[in-house]
């Protein structure tokens, strides 16, 4: 359960899925762009926390501190019509699945937050605290790579 639990916690930072390859890789670099709001070419923990709630709280459409997996559908269709291309792989509800540590079927903030907190641990690989374009990528890369291989290509 910890494995899928960590290959879950792919979706907290991006909701990258089944993209491909090319719009995957813009999205990436849009998010990194998005993320490091000083401008200084590295996204802090700080600022990757501050980017995760603003996803967060675009998903939370009802804002009662939970994402379900209708709000996330939700999410994904609207940004689908900015990133055309852009298909998941999983569905919503079992990305929620991986991330629901207390079983309840949403994924609550704290839940959100503490995946994505990990997930930066998880591509600063220099462990200096801060993520460089590369590493959010290369991050972005074994995300990818680890989706479930029966619906890669699915198109969903």
């Amino acid at each position: 359960m910890n494995h899928q639990k960590n290959r879950g916690m792919l979706f907290a930072c991006s909701l990258l899925g089944g993209m491909t390859f090319s719009v995957w890789a813009n999205h990436a670099n849009d998010m990194f762009k998005t993320m490091d709001t000083n401008g200084d070419n590295m996204v802090s923990a700080a600022e990757h926390a501050a980017g995760v709630k603003t996803m967060f709280a675009k998903m939370d459409t009802d804002v009662d501190g939970n994402v379900t997996a209708v709000e996330m559908d939700a999410s994904h269709k609207m940004k689908m019509k900015d990133d055309k291309g852009m298909r998941h792989a999983m569905s919503s509800a079992d990305k929620i699945k991986i991330m629901d540590t207390n079983g309840d079927g949403m994924l609550s903030a704290a839940e959100h937050d503490a995946g994505a907190q990990q997930k930066f641990s998880e591509m600063d690989t220099d462990k200096n605290g801060s993520l460089s374009r590369e590493e959010m990528q290369a991050g972005h890369r074994m995300m990818k790579k680890e989706k479930p291989e029966a619906k890669q290509d699915s198109g969903t």
